[in-house]
């Protein structure tokens, strides 16, 4: 079942699972997307002050991107974003980290030009297995209203 704007609640939190932090797979993210030597050359990496191989801050962003959409997005009716208000890379993320990620809600805003539609600030953030924050961001997100619920692919039913 598809919610719509109406559906979504300020003060919603969902657990939205977490992810490892797979060695080969962020020295390959890195070599393609982000090829700074803190996160493609492993000596290198060892002399700097993180002491080692750190994950690119968008590796880690993109991750917990494909956790939001499983863990909440995909049964929403979303339009997309504007981007983000805020992002922080807090915390390094290194090889074999347990990544988990929470989402809260914090505010649902009507549209005042456009009824078929609301925005949603979403709020996300990831912890280490320490407890240590790595990433948070902030976003405005457009959902359809469910009036508008025959412009969404997926129709009413999802």
């Amino acid at each position: 079942m598809v919610r719509y704007f109406e559906e979504i609640s300020a003060d919603e939190t969902h657990d939205l699972g977490s992810y490892r932090a797979d060695r080969e797979e962020l020295l390959s993210f890195a070599r393609r997307y982000d090829p700074q030597l803190i996160h493609t050359d492993p000596e290198v990496a060892k002399e700097t002050m993180y002491g080692g191989l750190i994950a690119s801050g968008w590796h880690t962003a993109s991750a917990c991107m494909a956790l939001l959409v499983e863990g909440f997005l995909r049964e929403t009716a979303t339009l997309g974003s504007f981007g983000l208000e805020e992002l922080r890379w807090r915390t390094p993320v290194r090889p074999g980290d347990t990544v988990s990620v929470e989402l809260d809600v914090l505010d649902t805003t009507p549209s005042s030009s456009r009824e078929d539609r609301g925005y949603v600030d979403l709020e996300v953030s990831a912890e280490n297995g320490d407890g240590e924050e790595v990433i948070y961001w902030r976003s405005t997100n457009i959902f359809l209203t469910r009036a508008a619920g025959d412009a969404w692919p997926l129709g009413a039913d999802g």
